[in-house]
């Protein structure tokens, strides 16, 4: 019986794991990094610059300790802002 196609994450998520710690956290730094420099950028320029730089906290969360506290205090901000919307 084949299995069910796992999804672009799992993918992403086993290739992560795979590779050897050094490079995963040079590389995940080094894509996070990037994402949170040009999510700046993009707060002069015109783009989604705040939607950029949460996709660079979410990258540097795969590694870095303060970037996962960082994304479970976005996450309780943005259920809190949700839900004081919904009552409305």
């Amino acid at each position: 019986m084949a299995l069910p196609e796992r999804g672009w994450i799992d993918k992403a998520h086993a290739l992560h794991k795979r590779q050897h710690p050094v490079v995963r956290r040079v590389v995940v730094a080094i894509v996070g990094g990037m994402l949170l420099l040009v999510g700046i950028a993009l707060l002069v320029l015109p783009g989604p610059g705040v939607v950029v730089i949460l996709a660079g906290i979410a990258v540097l969360s795969l590694e870095f300790e303060w970037a996962e506290r960082l994304v479970t205090r976005i996450r309780a901000v943005i259920a809190s802002v949700t839900s004081r919307w919904k009552r409305r």
